[in-house]
């Protein structure tokens, strides 16, 4: 059996359990960059066929679409998210039209 203060020794206080990771301010402009250009290099990763620039202008729209947000942490997650997306739609629209001609 265990004593209670081995279990109070190992017990977790509220709010201890893991660190803060919340950002403590805006992202700066170098973060910013290196964001978009992450976005890029996965874009590229997911979708080698397509031409760097359509992927970069991909990546532009996409971050443009959240110019405006007021939480800056997660705006590179939601860009390549979108921009995936968008490439993949197009991807799709182009190889059914493909298979029509």
């Amino acid at each position: 059996m265990i004593s209670r203060a081995v279990i109070t020794d190992w017990a977790v206080q509220p709010g201890s359990h893991c660190p803060d990771t919340r950002p403590a301010g805006p992202p700066t402009p170098a973060a910013e960059q290196r964001a978009r250009q992450d976005v890029q290099e996965r874009l590229m990763h997911r979708f080698p066929d397509l031409p760097s620039e359509t992927l970069a202008t991909a990546a532009a729209e996409a971050f443009a679409f959240f110019t405006d947000a007021h939480v800056r942490h997660y705006v590179s997650v939601l860009a390549l998210r979108r921009a995936s997306e968008r490439l993949s739609e197009r991807s799709a629209a182009l190889g059914d039209k493909g298979g029509e001609t």
